[in-house]
């Protein structure tokens, strides 16, 4: 027996669990507010789900799908990314028949069969969001407000939103033709995996993330400035909207994006503090996914957000603190005063193991609570509690009886 964590897996527990915990919950609070709707899907897929939507060409696809055969020989994943099965769920479940649009998020581990690196794990977690049925360029706004309006929300430090445009069916093609002319005379220049990309994916040539192909594709023809009437006033529609919201942004010709399903908008989210790999998330529009399963065109745009590297950004007093934690010589009398305390709408928490005021001062530390409340042998006597403000060292005494009027004061 192999009493040991499999490679690029972790365990979560303790301070390594508060950022995690710390961004989901600010996930559901504000996506709430922006009308989306929490979905969960299983981890289990079909390998045909991925192969159709992310493309055989892609690396995900090629090289990087946990896949096992079930008793029924039917190839069996652990889904490498959240957008297909959100598509899946939607079509299986007839969403849109019941409503023209779709906003829907979700949370939970993927698997990709990688070497694991800094904030890269074969078992990680995303954050996603979906918005279906709805071709505005302005949902790719809402979208990508809704995006940045999280960063913001958590606190994430030197944050870069890259955009572009990779254009659609009627325009993608000849641009593909441009792509592949300028790179056949520096063929001999590329990666082995550009080298079968320039025939398979000429695409997927500006995403490669080897330095001498990234040089050469700094001087490839731009998708933005190849793009049909139709996809160019769409991009000019999403930047305006970017303008009048407010939210800073780079224009970024070799953004791509890894997956075969996006079209005309592509977005991701950087950050200065994470050396190479410095995605922390990003989306973009992909009208054509519905079409692959052989549904009807859907105009569709989303995101996805890596836990892992987020919460390498968030300092880790980024988790959830303990509102109060209570030191009482008298249990039964703690128990009261505890219930009392989540009864109206705070966390609370208490030693039951009777060690020194010292001792329990040092627990209320760990789990950076923000008041402690003692009752020792004196506030006993004197039917009295002392309240220390963690954060100032104030310290002010209430009697027993006026700590319910105290909670209802602090959460004003």
């Amino acid at each position: 027996m192999q009493l040991k964590i499999v490679k690029g897996t972790r365990d979560f527990f303790g301070e390594k669990l508060l950022p995690f915990q710390f961004l989901e919950k600010k996930m559901h609070m504000l996506f709430q507010k922006y009308g989306f709707q929490e979905i969960r899907f299983p981890i289990l897929e079909y390998q045909s789900l991925f192969a159709k939507a992310i493309g055989e060409e892609t690396d995900i696809v090629g090289k990087e799908m946990y896949s096992f055969p079930d008793s029924n020989d039917d190839m069996i994943v652990l889904r490498p990314e959240g957008t297909a099965s959100a598509v899946r769920l939607s079509i299986q479940n007839a969403v849109l028949k019941q409503n023209k649009t779709f906003r829907a998020y979700y949370t939970g581990p993927m698997f990709r069969k990688e070497r694991p690196q800094k904030g890269r794990y074969r078992q990680f977690y995303q954050i996603g969001a979906e918005f279906f049925g709805e071709a505005s360029p302005y949902a790719d706004v809402e979208v990508i407000s809704m995006l940045i309006n999280y960063i913001e929300e958590i606190g994430l430090p030197d944050i870069t939103l890259e955009v572009n445009s990779i254009g659609c069916g009627e325009c993608r093609p000849a641009y593909q033709k441009k792509l592949q002319a300028f790179f056949t005379d520096k063929q001999d220049l590329l990666c082995e995996d550009c080298q079968r990309r320039l025939t398979t994916n000429p695409l997927r040539l500006l995403d490669c993330k080897k330095e001498s192909c990234r040089a050469l594709s700094a001087e490839a023809p731009k998708t933005y400035e190849n793009l049909c009437q139709a996809c160019f006033e769409h991009f000019d529609a999403v930047q305006a909207g970017l303008q009048a919201q407010g939210i800073q942004y780079e224009l970024k010709a070799t953004l791509v994006r890894g997956l075969d399903y996006y079209s005309r908008t592509v977005f991701e989210v950087t950050s200065n503090n994470l050396g190479s790999q410095s995605a922390v998330g990003g989306g973009g529009r992909f009208d054509y996914l519905f079409s692959v399963y052989g549904e009807k065109e859907t105009p569709a745009v989303g995101f996805a957000l890596g836990m892992d590297r987020l919460a390498l950004l968030l300092d880790s007093q980024e988790g959830t603190p303990i509102d109060l934690f209570f030191i009482n010589d008298d249990q039964l009398a703690n128990l009261q005063l505890i219930k009392q305390a989540r009864n109206s709408g705070f966390s609370a928490l208490s030693s039951f193991e009777g060690n020194s005021i010292k001792s329990q001062m040092r627990q209320a530390n760990k789990v950076k609570a923000r008041f402690v409340i003692i009752q020792g042998e004196r506030e006993t006597q004197e039917q009295t509690l002392s309240i220390k403000n963690m954060e100032t060292g104030e310290q002010t005494q209430i009697a027993v009886t006026a700590f319910a009027e105290w909670l209802e004061q602090w959460k004003q």
